[in-house]
């Protein structure tokens, strides 16, 4: 089992992950002590005790007694992973040439959650000039490339196979 499947199942409420992410997020020196081998388990317990909530703090000095602060990360990913696939959030990410209109962005979330059978759908949006034109809807390991370059490539490649 991996630390972000047992973070997951410790069914912590989402503010005390959100609190100690902020917390490892605004502070690195903590984040390197943490991960530091030459630090002994009992400093780090105590640093732990003092800054999380008991509940997160059990989780932590699991990871530290294991060496394993640098999954710590990963960890909170995987959680992230967990908690949208249980509340059925759709996360994808929208690369555009040209930003799309709010309607449009509306039309591609209520594509994907009927796709997907999602509630709601977190979409992220990034411009790439590189497209030429069109778009990529990424979504998992699922790629819809309508982008010009996307097309280039395709009847180059099969001009190649000619």
């Amino acid at each position: 089992m991996s630390y972000g499947q047992a973070l997951f199942e410790l069914d912590l409420s989402e503010k005390e992950i959100e609190d100690a992410r902020k917390i490892l997020r605004e502070s690195p020196e903590l984040k390197d002590a943490l991960r530091n081998p030459t630090i002994s388990f009992q400093e780090k317990e105590r640093v732990i005790d003092r800054i999380f909530s008991e509940s997160v703090s059990s989780f932590l000095k699991v990871i530290c007694r294991n060496d394993d602060a640098e999954c710590l990360e990963e960890a909170f990913l995987y959680y992230d992973q967990q908690m949208r696939r249980k509340n059925k959030i759709l996360a994808g990410t929208l690369t555009y040439v040209t930003k799309p209109q709010e309607a449009q962005i509306s039309r591609i979330r209520e594509y994907l959650k009927k796709e997907y059978q999602a509630e709601d759908v977190i979409l992220e949006l990034k411009e790439d000039a590189s497209l030429i034109g069109g778009f990529i809807l990424k979504v998992g390991d699922r790629v819809m490339d309508r982008s010009l370059k996307g097309k280039l490539e395709m009847m180059t490649q099969n001009l190649a196979w000619r």
